[in-house]
């Protein structure tokens, strides 16, 4: 196994984050909310709210309104991406933004879907906890034109900015894969099988 990192955020996505329909869809991260420990189940990820209730994420099964297409019921990323984002659109591009569940800070610069095919393993306290069927998270037309916070972005300058985030950088969606059921917290390390 190779050491990816460490987590450096958990998040949970409470509703979609692109808001309406056709070509005046448009994305808003206020649903996200960061937690400090997420559990994860084969139907996705959910959080402890503050009186004690399940926040469950959007893409887990079991959403009322979920938008989990199997494949999709986690996402991942990493935190060294950010700043080729940051440097691509500016320095306003938010920790965080594209929505992964978890963000791993590590020394690598940039990381692909070659690294990482294979699946994760994430050390928690019960043993590890292994993510599997990683696939690219490519970017949809809303977020990218978010990216750009230019409402007068030309076609081209568009299809640019979600190239650009399309290979892994905006992160890769994967399934829990085991054990049961897994508790993850901030600062636990990341290994890629």
């Amino acid at each position: 196994m190779k050491f990816l990192g460490e987590i450096a955020r958990l998040q949970i996505q409470r509703s979609s984050l692109t808001i309406g329909s056709g070509p005046s869809r448009y994305f808003d991260p206020a649903a996200l909310l960061v937690v400090e420990e997420m559990f994860l189940a084969t139907g996705g990820a959910c959080a402890a709210a503050a009186d004690g209730s399940c926040l469950v994420d959007v893409h887990h099964a079991a959403h009322p309104f979920s938008r989990s297409r199997g494949e999709n019921t986690l996402c991942f990323g990493f935190a060294k991406h950010y700043d080729a984002l940051r440097a691509r659109f500016s320095d306003s591009f938010t920790f965080g933004y594209a929505a992964e569940n978890i963000i791993i800070d590590g020394p690598a610069p940039r990381i692909t879907l070659a690294d990482v095919s294979s699946g994760l393993v994430i050390e928690t306290a019960d043993g590890p906890a292994t993510l599997g069927n990683v696939v690219v998270a490519a970017p949809c037309l809303p977020f990218g034109k978010f990216a750009l916070r230019d409402p007068a972005a030309s076609t081209e300058a568009i299809k640019a900015a979600l190239q650009f985030m399309d290979h892994g950088m905006r992160g890769f969606y994967c399934t829990f894969a085991g054990p049961k059921t897994a508790t993850i917290q901030l600062g636990a390390k990341v290994y890629a099988i």
